[in-house]
């Protein structure tokens, strides 16, 4: 997996690389060009001198469908770039193949002598160029992008065009940009046979988040917030669905819950019906005008109380503030878990609930 002409930058990356590694490496430890120089490998010493060799390779640019070409390699071997996006580094580790990019992203576990490092930096391209294909931003995209994962495929284009109310002609090119991505899978311009659900949800919080991509707006329930779900639930005149926390707490449990978050068309309504009180600062409960109506979709209800969908609440919680990632891991450990019972047989059809 090593070239032996590699170009001036390239041998600038491998060294970058290497000298964030050796950064990185617990103390006694070294990490340094081999020498004499083998096409850009370097060793790593151990504090009791156990020594291995690794192969250093510069892919700039390397996208998920790129990771699929690689050839398996025969001994350790770490990627170098400016920078990887999270779906290829995933992709990477999968195959375990290492990782450096210059923004701090590494990955490296080698058995003998044995030593892991791992290290996060930008999730987004510090540097990024002009996009070359569709922006999965927006709610159209984000709508698809939800449908995906919370329907079981096959399904064509037209047919998700159709559910997320979308021109066929930019859904495709979506579909073309998450088959990139290796988030789905088809057969040439076929319907959608494979979706990869978890990473493509991981991906949704990229681009959206509860607080940011709502329009929300902060209230005091004097009763306080698990009596102000108990109110919404014998309302007709405001359609709802309970996110965050509260919605979160009815599948797993990881902290109680404090904040109640509600998606509603209309807050000020709401607020009216319930008694709520503009809350300056803090308050105990959030309405969400949503990013799209989607959120009212493949909705489930106990207690009399309409959820926002499994999968709607685990992004949502990633996104949030506080605990709620937290919460939100837990939520897609709970999808794991429980899938596909959460998931939908078709564009059609309403998911159940274990």
């Amino acid at each position: 997996m090593t070239s032996g002409n590699d170009s001036y930058a390239d041998k600038q990356l491998k060294a970058q690389a290497s000298a964030l590694l050796n950064s990185l490496a617990p103390a006694g430890w070294l990490v340094a060009a081999e020498q004499p120089a083998r096409n850009g490998a370097v060793r790593v010493t151990s504090p009791d001198s156990e020594t291995r060799s690794i192969d250093v390779i510069p892919c700039d640019g390397l996208r998920p469908r790129d990771v699929v070409g690689l050839p398996d390699p025969t001994r350790p071997t770490v990627v170098a770039a400016t920078w990887l996006s999270p779906r290829t580094r995933e992709l990477l580790a999968a195959r375990q193949i290492g990782y450096v990019d210059l923004s701090g992203n590494v990955y490296l576990s080698i058995d003998r002598p044995g030593l892991a490092i791992r290290a996060q930096g930008a999730q987004r391209n510090p540097s990024p160029e002009a996009a070359q294909g569709p922006n999965l931003r927006g709610p159209r995209a984000w709508a698809l992008q939800r449908t995906l994962a919370e329907v079981l495929p096959p399904y064509g284009v037209t047919e998700l065009a159709a559910a997320i109310k979308a021109d066929a002609g930019y859904v495709s090119r979506l579909v073309g940009a998450l088959s990139d991505e290796l988030l789905i899978g088809r057969v040439g311009r076929g319907p959608i046979d494979k979706v990869d659900w978890e990473p493509l949800l991981r991906q949704m919080t990229s681009t959206y988040s509860l607080l940011n991509s709502n329009a929300t707006t902060g209230w005091i329930a004097s009763a306080g917030p698990e009596q102000f779900l108990k109110d919404v639930a014998t309302q007709s005149e405001a359609s709802f669905a309970i996110t965050g926390s509260f919605a979160a707490a009815e599948l797993t449990s990881v902290a109680p819950p404090e904040i109640a978050v509600v998606f509603v068309e209309d807050p000020e309504l709401l607020a009216s019906l319930t008694n709520l009180r503009p809350a300056r600062n803090g308050g105990n409960v959030v309405t969400a005008r949503p990013y799209d109506d989607l959120v009212f979709d493949r909705t489930w209800t106990r207690n009399g109380m309409t959820f926002a969908s499994p999968a709607q609440v685990a992004v949502d919680c990633l996104t949030g503030p506080g605990r709620l990632p937290a919460q939100g891991e837990a939520m897609v450990e709970w999808l794991r878990t429980n899938a596909p019972t959460w998931q939908a047989d078709s564009l059609t059809e309403q998911p159940g609930l274990p």
